[in-house]
């Protein structure tokens, strides 16, 4: 949701007459996001499309059929010149919908690896854009569900990400998050649930990263590791207002593969190690980066608290590495993303 925020934030800007609809799930952490930035929200239900046997397919069966019935009544009540999404389960009735009505269509590719949603609303699209140059030639016609002819190529955009990260950072920023000292900067997040892997494997060598580093270790709501104090390693829960702050004065930053954060880390240019989830679309997004020589890429057997050090020191002695990561990840998307997108909405919108 985050980034389709940073679009809806550029089209208000530029058409300030727009009027604006998030649709989400009604327990899903969109609405606190959406109405936190003043935006209305409306829910419905949706449906999860699973690949294996599961007794939950028999009733998302009604599910889904009832969502179609949902995303019908809130497009007659709105009325909307355009449907844009950018993934999820709620995206796929509403598209299909507004479809059926005429309503012009839009999709926003955000990982690396295409998820079953967004290959069911492809056929459906006028426009899809995509984070990635290579997702964006794999898009196809007919049925979404398998490679046929290629479809017009997606639009390669990069992702949009919140303003913050395109401004420096406070003046107080060093001061508030409690750096001090000539030590480089570690920082370590799993995101906003945390990872309880990550922060397993840094509390075993917290002591070792600290000799060398200022570590702050984000470890998620209500995943505080307990362990005695130690110089130069501050532990959080979560980071709301100074998590953007945080990353530009970082001068590596261990993370999960989540696009978000990878995009940010982007547009940033930072020396980044990545975890990806095992089992999960992290693992392309990873696996990407590794193709293009933009991260140090661990996997579970290579993020031990006996490894983890001795990589962490040999890239802060390896200044031609360390420049290297950060140039092929600045490059591995465009940092326009929120304005390309909303200029392409607004375009094919009509109005």
């Amino acid at each position: 949701m985050a980034p389709l925020l940073a679009v809806a934030s550029e089209l208000a800007k530029e058409h300030p007459a727009i009027e604006l609809l998030f649709v989400g799930t009604r327990q899903g952490p969109e609405r606190k996001m959406v109405e936190g930035a003043g935006l209305p929200f409306q829910s419905m239900p949706a449906a999860k499309f699973r690949r294996y046997f599961s007794l939950a397919n028999f009733t998302d069966a009604f599910v889904f059929l009832y969502s179609f019935w949902a995303a019908r009544r809130i497009l007659k009540q709105f009325k909307p010149d355009m449907v844009f999404g950018a993934g999820g389960y709620v995206a796929v009735p509403l598209s299909w919908v507004a479809w059926m009505m005429g309503i012009k269509v839009g999709l926003h590719q955000q990982d690396a690896g295409i998820g079953l949603a967004n290959r069911m609303i492809a056929p459906v699209t006028d426009v899809i854009t995509a984070t990635f140059k290579h997702t964006a030639k794999q898009f196809y016609s007919g049925s979404g569900l398998e490679d046929k002819q290629l479809r017009p190529p997606a639009e390669w955009v990069g992702n949009p990400i919140r303003l913050e990260f395109f401004t420096p950072a406070s003046p107080d920023a060093r001061q508030r998050l409690g750096l001090a000292g000539e030590l480089p900067v570690l920082l370590i997040t799993g995101g906003a649930t945390g990872a309880a892997q990550i922060n397993e494997v840094v509390a075993e060598c917290a002591q070792e990263l600290a000799k060398s580093h200022q570590v702050i270790h984000v470890t998620g709501l209500g995943k505080i590791v307990p362990m005695p104090p130690l110089e130069n390693y501050r532990q959080v829960e979560f980071l709301t207002k100074d998590m953007p702050d945080a990353m530009k004065l970082a001068d590596i930053v261990i993370t999960r593969a989540g696009i978000s954060t990878i995009s940010e880390l982007s547009a940033l240019g930072k020396v980044s190690v990545v975890v990806p989830m095992p089992g999960s679309h992290q693992e392309d997004n990873a696996a990407l980066l590794k193709d293009h020589s933009a991260a140090v890429v661990l996997g579970p057997d290579e993020f031990t608290a006996e490894e983890l050090p001795r990589i962490i020191n040999s890239l802060k002695f390896n200044v031609a590495r360390q420049k290297l990561l950060a140039e092929n990840i600045s490059g591995i998307m465009p940092h326009d993303a929120a304005s390309r997108i909303a200029q392409i909405i607004a375009s094919h919108a009509g109005k």
